[in-house]
């Protein structure tokens, strides 16, 4: 149920997205590969997306100290944990979804993770602290901050703008969700690269020409 759920809300901008398009299945990931927390700062791909995962936690949102990203099983997703124990796990084990004072920070990398690249946020899906879906008859606030615009709404106005199939966020490296009155974890994400404009892969194969033939003529003189 879960699936068709996010299906849905994904449908439409999945049909009209780049062929580099995918979602970023968080959910999965917690129950494919274990549910465990990462120190914050830790990379990791999942789907073909490499990505920084940080979190942080404190009243003082302004001056936070740092909290583990945490992959919560049981289909719920990518929340934050302050405390792990040596295995991992959060401690209390209540305490693995963002809420209060709290925030869940994802920056993307590029494949070799030495450079953060730029992608298109198509769609977010959400899972309160009961790994229920947000947003379909149990809604909330969330603040949502990249670094091209930011933006605080209720959890269905995030689904209800990835189902009109054009992408909220666009050009974003980074993307900082924050606790607005609701505890959530972050289920799935539905990114696209950002694509080259058509004639400049063209451009580019002609300086390299020319550069070519520049040191040609050098070697023959």
């Amino acid at each position: 149920m879960r699936k068709l759920i996010i299906a849905a809300a994904f449908a439409a901008t999945m049909a009209m997205a780049p062929a580099h398009a995918g979602i970023i299945d968080f959910a999965n990931e917690a129950d494919t590969n274990g549910e465990r927390g990462v120190a914050s700062g830790s990379t990791i791909i999942i789907d073909g997306v490499n990505m920084r995962l940080s979190g942080t936690a404190g009243l003082d949102i302004n001056q936070p100290f740092a909290a583990n990203p945490y992959f919560d099983s049981g289909d719920a997703g990518l929340g934050v944990c302050k405390v792990l124990t040596k295995t991992a796990q959060c401690s209390p084990s209540s305490d693995d979804n963002v809420t209060l004072g709290e925030a869940l920070k994802i920056e993307f990398l590029s494949d070799d993770g030495t450079m953060s690249v730029s992608r298109n946020i198509l769609g977010l899906a959400f899972d309160d602290g009961g790994h229920s879906p947000l947003g379909l008859g149990n809604d909330g606030m969330v603040r949502i901050i990249t670094d091209n615009g930011d933006m605080t709404a209720l959890f269905s106005a995030f689904i209800a703008m990835a189902a009109s199939a054009d992408a909220f966020f666009q050009n974003v490296s980074m993307i900082e969700l924050f606790y607005e009155g609701k505890q959530f974890y972050v289920n799935a994400m539905d990114v696209s690269e950002i694509p080259l404009p058509g004639a400049l892969p063209l451009l580019l194969s002609g300086l390299a020409g020319l550069g070519f033939a520049g040191r040609r003529r050098k070697s023959k003189a």
